[in-house]
Formats: structure tokens, C-alpha cells, sequence
């Protein structure tokens, strides 16, 4: 859990506010003064898009089955997206580009 946490360059305290937990509860697991409980194993799991077992050191095998479709999925739409900008002319790539910025504001 540390080498993730780490990974994505998050203090102890990061880390217990994106899971809901304290920060002593990160630190308490991690120096092995307490056990991982099920539900927070989940939610990490979920949070490092990681396997259970690759948190509890029993594979080497980061990546869950269901992240990597989702990864490949995601890579493919952004593929296919990319293409069709491609395909339009400088015009119209600006306009999307608009149209995207203004999407993103209007769900901030």
C-alpha cells in the first residue's frame, strides 16, 4: 500500500481523505500494526486500480482483469476520436476544441 501510495506521490493524509478513512489507519497498516480490513482492501483496490491479491503481495500482477478491458476500451474510443479530428479541416478542429472546453466548464 506505502509503494502505491507513493507511486502516485500521496502523503498518508491524501490518501486517507480520497478513501474516507484517517490517517492513522493508513499509517497503522502500513507499518503492520494493523490489519488491512476487507472493505478498505476493496476500496484501495479500487482507488490503485490494482488487484486485491497484488496489495496483499501474492502476485506480481498489478492490473485487474476488468481495469485492463477498461483501459483498452478507452484507448480505442480515444484512438477513434482522434482519427475523425484528424480527418477535419483546421476550422472545424478549432471549433471542437471550443465545444470541448465549453462542455468542460458547464459540468464544473
Amino acid at each position: 500500500m506505502k509503494e502505491l501510495r507513493n507511486e502516485r506521490g500521496l502523503r498518508q493524509e491524501d490518501l486517507a481523505g480520497k478513501i474516507n478513512v484517517s490517517q492513522q489507519t493508513i499509517s497503522r497498516i502500513e507499518n503492520g500494526e494493523n490489519s488491512l480490513p476487507a472493505d478498505l482492501l476493496i476500496q484501495l483496490s479500487r482507488f490503485f486500480h490494482v488487484s486485491a491479491d497484488y496489495i496483499l503481495k501474492l502476485t506480481d500482477v498489478r492490473m485487474t482483469q476488468e481495469y485492463r478491458i477498461e483501459v483498452e476500451k478507452s484507448l480505442e474510443r480515444n484512438k477513434d476520436f482522434c482519427n475523425a479530428f484528424e480527418r477535419l479541416n483546421m476550422t472545424n478542429q478549432e471549433l471542437v476544441v471550443r465545444l470541448m472546453e465549453q462542455l468542460d466548464e458547464g459540468q464544473n
